[in-house]
């Protein structure tokens, strides 16, 4: 059995690496799109002087502007006066296009100013005319980041509590149900997360925008689902298919998330609280999951006859 467990092991370790273009490199793991968590996020104020039919706005939670054109004009982006940077959109009327301001990207990289807010403005040409987006960069609060990881250490605590109560009363079954049921919880958890993410970049099908954020998960998901079932079967591999997946998504996975504990912003479509919550699930229950798991392979039938001798 342990040799069986072992080769599947090794098969999950190829299957990783095979994944490595569907992650892409340099990206977070956890965000689609190679989003990440920031302390501010852009507001546009409005356009100066108006524009009817134009519309710019900020999208990915900061990471992009979007300009609609809906003028009888052509819209380009101007660069600042004195800058090499040439990559800006020009945009035909009736169309859209999407792009990482450097205007943006310089206040968002200042320190945090006393008011918590500061300008920036981006010019266009409007067919002939010159008009100026008006804008500024802001700080939210920053969340309370000790309750975060308080919530994470929760999560590793109750799994391993709860299956060493059970195995010191002989109760094995009990146990075993705790450990499937809490890696399901983090194998659901982990996937609502990655399918958040998913939904806020503005290009790409939801689809593969989530396969790539999902990254070494489409490996860890099925050993887990694999680990859970043998482990309500009783099979002794069943314990430890769950602690390869918790590895995983805990140590390996997640842990670039941790950030969005200490930033304000979050690209996630329903809430960064609820995202905090989830990445404390991933990290804090996988751990919970392995602590778990380990107490239960110690205490196996064989293990207990043993004792008994």
């Amino acid at each position: 059995m342990i040799r069986r467990v072992g080769v599947l092991i090794g098969l999950a370790v190829v299957a990783m690496l095979s994944t490595g273009p569907l992650v892409g490199a340099g990206e977070a793991w956890a965000h689609a799109g190679g989003l990440t968590s920031s302390s501010s996020e852009p507001v546009v104020l409005g356009i100066e002087p108006a524009v009817a039919g134009l519309d710019v706005s900020v999208v990915e939670f900061g990471a992009r502007m979007r300009i609609d054109n809906g003028t009888g004009a052509r819209v380009t982006v101007l660069p600042t006066p004195g800058s090499v940077v040439n990559a800006l959109p020009t945009v035909a009327p009736g169309s859209s296009a999407l792009w990482a301001d450097p205007r943006v990207a310089f206040a968002a990289a200042q320190p945090t100013p006393p008011e918590r807010r500061l300008a920036w403005t981006i010019p266009l040409r409007v067919g002939d005319d010159q008009v100026t987006v008006l804008g500024e960069q802001r700080w939210p609060p920053s969340p309370a980041a000790g309750l975060w990881w308080l919530l994470l250490a929760v999560m590793v605590a109750i799994p391993a509590t709860v299956v060493a109560a059970c195995t010191r009363r002989g109760g094995l079954a009990a146990g075993r149900v705790v450990v499937a049921v809490s890696t399901l919880v983090v194998i659901v958890a982990h996937m609502v997360h990655i399918y958040g993410s998913a939904l806020v970049p503005a290009q790409g099908q939801v689809i593969w925008l989530f396969l790539s954020a999902a990254g070494f998960a489409v490996v860890a998901w099925p050993i887990g689902l694999a680990g859970a079932y043998a482990t309500l079967r009783g099979h002794q591999a069943g314990p430890l298919l769950c602690l390869v997946a918790g590895a995983l998504i805990a140590v390996i996975i997640s842990p670039a998330d941790i950030f969005s504990f200490h930033d304000a912003v979050v690209p996630f479509a329903w809430g960064a609280d609820l995202d905090r919550f989830l990445i404390a699930l991933n990290v804090g229950g996988g751990l919970g999951v392995i602590a778990a798991a380990t107490i239960l392979l110690r205490r196996t039938p064989d293990t207990e006859q043993r004792h008994a001798r």
